[in-house]
């Protein structure tokens, strides 16, 4: 798809330099003009840099057609239609699917529980005395959080164990242990921070969270993207977005009062449910944080 930007007229700005040469900028826009957000793309021709020192330029900006790529023609969800239920018991806490398999943790039986994508054929995977605050599956292997034992275990994916180690964090979470791109990350309540590890358990970082609250607040995670995920935070009325290498809050959103769960829709929109309401989805641009609708 290409497109023109319109009504764009020239600018002069001060700028620090260190070389010439031709310079591309990119803008994201949430224009009117645009039927959704994209990147305008400006260039620019620096004539000479007389050493490193800050001069003014005044620079004729032009717009330039633009192809945009695939990710950014994906339209957002618009409704859902409910397919099969199937009665789990009284206490689901964490659910992932993988490999044409739903995997579900109980919080009061202590179960870890396998179905079909039918959501026939429900099987115990795994049974113990701790409630499975969280699971996910990542090349075969299993990774599950016993948050009650400030463990996190990794199976293979006939239910034996592999390796552990420990892991304390005591908040009311759902879904809140996400592994990418060969990095776990686990909230840390208690520092107001994201620990994140390597598949071993081998600490690499602490990420501090503004919008995080120390204790009794429920927490939600998703993946979004190779290198960031997207937390929700109850009783701060937050989600945002955070890199696990630069250790960069991309974004914090403040438009969901009570948000509970999140999920991130093809690394392009985040959708967020409310503990207000059991029908209304919120729908956030993954770039931004912009609230896109409700």
């Amino acid at each position: 798809m290409k497109m023109k930007i319109p009504d764009y007229k020239p600018t002069s700005n001060h700028v620090h330099l260190s070389d010439k040469g031709e310079w591309t900028i990119k803008i994201l826009s949430t224009s009117h003009k645009c039927e959704s957000p994209c990147y305008l793309v400006f260039k620019m021709h620096i004539l000479f840099v007389p050493g490193d020192t800050l001069i003014e330029l005044s620079v004729e900006i032009r717009p330039t057609e633009i192809s945009l790529s695939a990710t950014d023609n994906i339209t957002p969800p618009t409704s859902m239609a409910l397919i099969k239920s199937v009665e789990v018991g009284p206490y689901p806490m964490s659910v992932h699917s993988y490999d044409n398999k739903i995997y579900l943790g109980q919080y009061n039986s202590c179960d870890l529980l396998r179905y079909d994508l039918g959501l026939s054929g429900g099987e115990v995977l795994l049974t113990g005395n701790s409630d499975v605050t969280s699971v996910q599956a990542y090349n075969d292997e299993l990774y599950v959080w016993f948050a009650q034992k400030d463990l996190i275990n990794v199976y293979d994916m006939t239910g034996e164990l592999k390796r552990s180690w420990k892991h304390y964090c005591r908040s009311k979470d759902f879904n809140k242990l996400r592994v990418l791109s060969n990095r776990v990350v686990v909230p840390n309540a208690q520092n107001q921070a994201l620990t994140v590890y390597n598949l071993h358990g081998h600490q690499l970082r602490q990420i501090k969270c503004p919008g995080f609250r120390k204790r009794g607040s429920h927490k939600a995670m998703a993946v979004c993207g190779d290198d960031s995920v997207v937390v929700s935070e109850y009783e701060t009325n937050s989600v945002f977005r955070v890199n696990i290498n630069s250790c960069e809050v991309m974004w914090m959103s403040k438009h969901v009062q009570y948000p509970q769960g999140v999920v991130c829709y093809k690394n392009r929109y985040v959708l967020v449910t409310s503990h207000n309401t059991d029908t209304r989805i919120w729908i956030l641009d993954a770039g931004t944080g912009g609230l896109l609708s409700q």
